[in-house]
């Protein structure tokens, strides 16, 4: 795709109006009193703080991240920082819940505001809830600078191609023309380019897309899921955004926003979400700690509440409040079971936060609303598990996923993260401070490396001169942006030295290196000391997978392949562990992102024991993820890669070659067996 800056001056003169299907002229935007206090402090260079709030069409790496991109290029003076506070598959009620806590206290400048697809319909409801987020935002920051965005899914596009808006649309253009709010449409266009036959909604996964997103008649493929868009499909909104805004930054004057009459009286200013720790519960209920992989799979930063769990029936909380509307917010995943929720004492209805995406290993927030009319004043509700075994391989096979392996399907409780009201809680204690600085896993209990009973095996310090040819083969051949050249390794100053370098060779413009050693191993531990490059562009890896050449009589059995590390230069801070099936097909079998402190300012320990039963991964003498090795049927020989290429993984957009040569540093590799 072409970047927005070369495609922006194509767009300026046709945004102002979008012709849908030949019926009524549709505003693709709105300027009405603009984003002023945005544009002054553009003007005068100062940061700008954006917030992003919405669910997956924004959670994704798209729009969001393009738009970010065009405000840093167009206006290179000024430090552009994001709130990236999206959550998938929560709309309008969960984010005026949740706006304190993960938008305001962050004082943001300027506002994106996007729920059109997943609060599904227009209602008063969306309106009082849009609205609540309106008020909380102004009376907390009166100069903050709203904008709305309405993202679009393929059953509201029969509106646009009427000449119409999307029916949530509708009702947040009430919000926004009452309080002078800008807004944008991303479906004008999307239904332009639908009527004119030159943009094809959805299209499966079979149909293949060129390297611009288009099919084979030349029509940009704008989803697969008839939801989310394409990487193509999310730079056509980019791009009628980028050439709205600025329009939006001439208009008004900078100034406070006020706050006029409601809308809605039942307006949700007074929403808000009470955390678990300020109630009272019983002893049944755990605190989550910090790197728990149920909080490793919500993207951005700091957007899981706290986290309590229960799994004994009859384990329960009471909580008072005074207001008119209750929910509760936890991680849906396999574990989940069935909840009662009961109000005074009379009302109640039961729920679960299990559903068909309750996969394993994917824990994403997820919102539940007590459905029946909660009169305005004081109420005690009171939540408890239920030992009633939901029927989770029915609800799996319903949605063509079927449960293979009912293990991680067992437990049935609830991860809670906190209580949603429309009101003021009573009673409450107040909460502890969450922690400002990110989780490492360095917060967690240090183990014993290697664990008890093992001895070491094999191992290479690297302490010779030239890398040893009787334990190692090269790693060769053309991957990614690099070709792999036995000339890029060396051993010096007792550490095993991977060069990478801006270096024609072959197709490639840069060169990398690694080794891959001839000895196969299997069940043992694992471990390796090393640092990575400390600049963008590089994939460095310890890893375990067959190799045909280093042992012929090595048994490949599924080929299972342990990556210990995988780190992406273009941040030192994370890595990612995983484990692979390759063999008679792929299989993903668990992966976990690790936040760590600086990967290349100085050397640190991965270690890894596989079992026949588990493999478990550490960092430092810190176990961060464990693995089910039961689920590959045949355990095979591996040798142990060590290994460094340039590559675009880990949403890296070039190689930094201001440094360049930069090298991947390993001190040793050592292998233990029982």
């Amino acid at each position: 795709m072409k970047p927005i800056a070369l495609r922006f001056r194509l767009l300026c003169c046709s945004i102002l109006l979008i012709v849908a299907a030949g019926a009524a002229e549709v505003a693709e935007f709105q300027i009405r009193s603009g984003l002023p206090n945005v544009a002054a402090k553009i003007a005068r260079g100062a940061e700008v703080r954006v917030a992003f709030l919405g669910g997956s069409i924004t959670a994704a790496p798209g729009w969001r991240v393009y738009i970010l991109d065009h405000l840093r290029r167009t206006h290179p003076r000024v430090t552009f920082s994001e709130i990236h506070a999206a959550v998938s598959g929560t709309g309008s009620n969960y984010g005026a819940m949740r706006l304190r806590r993960d938008v305001l206290r962050h004082q943001p400048d300027l506002l994106f505001v996007e729920f059109a697809v997943n609060d599904g319909a227009g209602s008063p409801r969306v309106e009082a809830q849009m609205e609540g987020i309106v008020r909380q935002t102004w009376s907390t920051h009166p100069s903050t600078d709203i904008c709305f965005v309405y993202t679009v899914s393929e059953g509201q596009l029969k509106d646009l191609l009427a000449g119409g808006m999307q029916s949530t649309a509708r009702s947040m253009e009430n919000v926004a023309v009452h309080y002078g709010i800008p807004s944008f449409n991303f479906g004008g266009e999307i239904a332009r380019r639908v009527a004119a036959g030159s943009l094809v909604f959805s299209a499966p996964a079979s149909e293949k897309a060129d390297s611009v997103g288009n099919d084979r008649r030349g029509r940009l493929i704008f989803t697969r899921d008839k939801t989310h868009p394409t990487d193509a499909g999310h730079h056509v909104y980019a791009e009628r955004l980028a050439a709205a805004l600025p329009h939006f930054f001439r208009a008004g004057q900078p100034s406070p926003h006020s706050l006029p009459d409601p809308v809605r009286d039942e307006h949700w200013a007074r929403a808000r979400l009470v955390t678990v720790p300020e109630v009272d519960h019983d002893d049944l209920w755990l605190a989550v700690p910090p790197g728990d992989p149920h909080l490793t799979t919500q993207g951005g930063e700091n957007l899981v509440p706290p986290l309590w769990v229960a799994f004994e029936p009859g384990a329960k909380i009471e909580f008072r409040f005074n207001g008119t509307v209750f929910g509760l917010i936890g991680l849906k995943g396999p574990e989940n079971g069935q909840f009662r929720v009961t109000v005074d004492d009379r009302d109640s209805e039961t729920g679960t936060l299990f559903d068909s995406f309750s996969s394993p290993g994917r824990f994403l927030l997820k919102p539940w609303f007590f459905s029946k009319t909660i009169a305005p004043g004081e109420h005690r509700v009171r939540i408890e598990i239920l030992a009633t075994k939901i029927d989770k391989a029915a609800i799996m096979a319903k949605a063509g996923t079927p449960i293979t392996d009912p293990k991680p399907f067992a437990a049935h409780g609830l991860y809670l993260g906190g209580f949603l009201i429309v009101g003021d809680p009573i009673g409450t204690k107040p909460p502890a401070p969450e922690r400002t600085t990110p989780f490492t896993t360095l917060d967690l209990p240090v183990v014993p490396t290697p664990p008890p009973g093992y001895t070491l095996a094999w191992a290479d310090e690297f302490d010779g001169t030239a890398l040893d040819a009787t334990r190692w083969l090269h790693r060769i051949g053309e991957r990614y942006w690099s070709t792999q050249l036995p000339t890029n390794v060396s051993v010096h100053d007792g550490q095993l030295w991977l060069a990478c370098k801006k270096e024609k060779a072959g197709k490639s413009d840069y060169t990398a290196g690694g080794v891959i050693s001839k000895r196969v191993f299997r069940y043992g531990y694992y471990e390796a000391r090393f640092k990575v490059p400390p600049t963008k562009g590089w994939h460095t890896s310890f890893w375990m997978m067959h190799h045909p050449g280093a042992d012929s009589a090595a048994h490949a059995g599924s080929r299972q392949e342990i990556d210990v590390c995988e780190n992406d230069s273009i941040t030192p801070l994370r890595y990612g562990a995983n484990l692979h099936e390759w063999a008679p097909v792929h299989f993903g079998r668990g992966h976990r992102t690790v936040n760590t402190p600086d990967e290349s300012a100085e050397f640190h320990v991965w270690g890894c024991e596989f079992t026949p039963k588990k493999v478990t991964y550490y960092f430092d003498g810190r176990i961060v993820l464990v693995n089910d090795a039961t689920v590959i049927p045949d355990h095979g020989d591996m040798s142990i890669w060590l290994t460094v290429i340039a590559s675009p993984l880990g949403k890296t957009d070039a190689v930094d070659e201001s440094r360049l040569p930069v090298y991947a540093v390993f001190d040793y590799v050592r292998f233990y067996s029982k």
